[in-house]
């Protein structure tokens, strides 16, 4: 069954606009460097400024739209491909909060791993916190958002 993935939330919003404004100051400084007559200036922010729309361009091609669940793997369907996750879907069961964030930072969602209070660490391919499901898929913690948290468990459960 498939579960359309949840559109990005507010604070992963935030985040996105503000490396886009990065973006447009090292352009902006790229165009500032030029005009004073500083050709290195204008050279350097012009290589960073291309390395960040690199970087944005890629992550967003990453950004989850999909999750997918097979009787053996979840499947990521992203903007561009797919990931596949092997390993059998369950319910996870303990308790558990989301702490440290180590991967992408909420640039087009969150793709990496979460520190889980109380121990361990779960995998991530999120979009909007908000909605975040923890789900065992090999017997790995993995968080996915989905447009409709409560039936993608529900879908796990009966599974």
């Amino acid at each position: 069954m498939t579960f359309e993935a949840a559109g990005l939330g507010g604070s992963e919003t935030f985040v996105t606009g503000l490396f886009w404004g990065v973006v447009g100051v090292a352009w902006l400084g790229c165009g500032v460097g030029l005009s004073s007559g500083s050709a290195l200036t204008a050279l350097g922010m012009l290589a960073g400024g291309l390395v960040l729309v690199g970087v944005g361009l890629w992550l967003r091609s990453t950004q989850p739209v999909a999750y997918r669940l097979e009787r053996d793997a979840l499947v990521i369907e992203r903007r561009r491909g797919a990931t596949r996750v092997p390993g059998a879907i369950a319910r996870h069961t303990a308790p558990v909060r989301l702490g440290l964030r180590l991967g992408s930072g909420g640039l087009y969602g969150y793709r990496g791993r979460f520190r889980m209070a109380g121990g361990g660490w779960a995998r991530s391919f999120a979009t909007d916190l908000r909605r975040a499901s923890l789900i065992d898929v090999g017997g790995r913690p993995t968080v996915v958002t989905p447009v409709d948290p409560e039936a993608l468990i529900r879908e796990v459960a009966d599974a």
